[in-house]
């Protein structure tokens, strides 16, 4: 994976921001749109609250079917600038969706969200299916780099989606403890469960192309990519100590000294409430405190966005590619992508380098015809 990876355009879609400009707005500032869940009552007969669109409480495959389709309009729009060269480019789509072992999802899944994506301006020459946790949209992401190795002139599309609010996986949480707000059992009484994931749905996209005729009008580079196994899970009795995103980190940003050495200077941290994602960010970040600068910033998505889930690491590199088009820094950006799972990802994003203006040339006059 020598080859410059540029990030032609993304898209991102969740409630309070359904837009990429409006979910980087909804980033910096913190700002959610919650709302309690209309069918789910806990054990004490409130209901959670969760982070979805404001309409008709349909649950079902057609509403992700919806957000996927939505994405990719979105995508379609930011690349309109480029698309002229883009007509000729085989398109490759690599679409991430939940774990088919994932309880209560609804069926028809992938063949609703399959046929939502399908459109003449995107006659995808392969899709790639990739189904997992949260941590995979960096799966993708790694696959769709190397297929950008062996095939320079494609357009390759990597969409996730997430909107599992339904009442059944609302009830398979609960019983995790994982559900935010929720009554718990403690020493015979109720009380609400402070930890806890607030549910989210969303959809994101990111285009990508190695081909350096679109490297000037790209949003930035994705410098490194890369996922480890994680042996210490939230279901585990001890705590997690960042072994394995640690490793992903580390390879990700290896990859990014082909480009020459750089420091990390923002980090994009999936935490979301639960104490396993606060000791592994915490372990993580002192394990890879030597390859960030002092003064680096963090990031955390999932406090406007809700938990997205498998939608969750595509969406943050979307964020991330948006605030380093927005914003250049001179250091890259880190985002890490833990889950439920053994997978851990994390993906390192650089803004393009500063075009160097020529210096100013003068026109030689004669001292006879200068003026005082």
């Amino acid at each position: 994976m020598s080859n410059a990876v540029f990030i032609l355009a993304a898209s991102c879609v969740f409630p309070s921001g359904p837009s990429l400009p409006l979910a980087d707005a909804a980033l910096r500032s913190q700002l959610s749109l919650l709302q309690y869940h209309p069918q789910y009552l806990d054990s004490a007969g409130a209901a959670p609250r969760i982070s979805c669109f404001p309409d008709a409480p349909s649950f079902d495959a057609a509403r992700w079917g919806w957000l996927a389709r939505h994405a990719l309009a979105q995508l379609t729009q930011s690349l309109t600038p480029q698309w002229p060269a883009l007509q000729a480019s085989p398109r490759l789509l690599w679409l991430v969706l939940p774990d088919a072992a994932r309880p209560y999802m609804p069926s028809g899944l992938v063949a609703q969200v399959s046929a939502a994506v399908e459109h003449e301006q995107w006659p995808w020459q392969r899709t790639h299916l990739v189904c997992g946790g949260h941590a995979a949209g960096m799966a993708a992401l790694v696959e769709a780099r190397l297929a950008l190795d062996a095939q320079p002139d494609a357009l390759v599309v990597v969409l996730a989606v997430e909107a599992g609010l339904g009442r059944e996986a609302m009830y398979w949480l609960d019983m995790q403890g994982l559900l935010h707000g929720a009554s718990v059992p403690h020493h015979g009484q109720l009380r609400r469960n402070a930890y806890g994931r607030v549910p989210g749905e969303g959809a994101a996209a990111v285009a990508l192309s190695t081909s350096p005729q679109h490297a000037s009008s790209s949003w930035g580079r994705l410098l490194g990519c890369a996922t480890a196994i994680e042996h210490v899970t939230h279901a585990s009795s001890q705590p997690c100590t960042g072994q394995g995103l640690a490793q992903a980190a580390r390879q990700a940003i290896e990859q990014v000294h082909q480009h020459g050495p750089a420091r990390i200077g923002h980090l994009f941290a999936d935490l979301n409430g639960e104490p396993y994602r606060a000791d592994e960010f915490g372990f993580t970040a002192l394990r890879l405190g030597r390859l960030l600068t002092p003064d680096w910033q963090r990031s955390v998505p999932a406090l406007a966005s809700g938990d997205l889930h498998c939608a969750s690491a595509v969406a943050h590199v979307a964020l991330a590619a948006y605030g380093q088009l927005m914003r250049p820094q001179a250091n890259p950006t880190l985002v890490l992508a833990s889950s439920d799972d053994t997978l851990r990802g994390a993906a390192v994003l650089a803004a393009n380098p500063p075009i160097e203006n020529l210096p100013e040339i003068r026109a030689w006059r004669s001292p006879s015809t200068s003026t005082a």
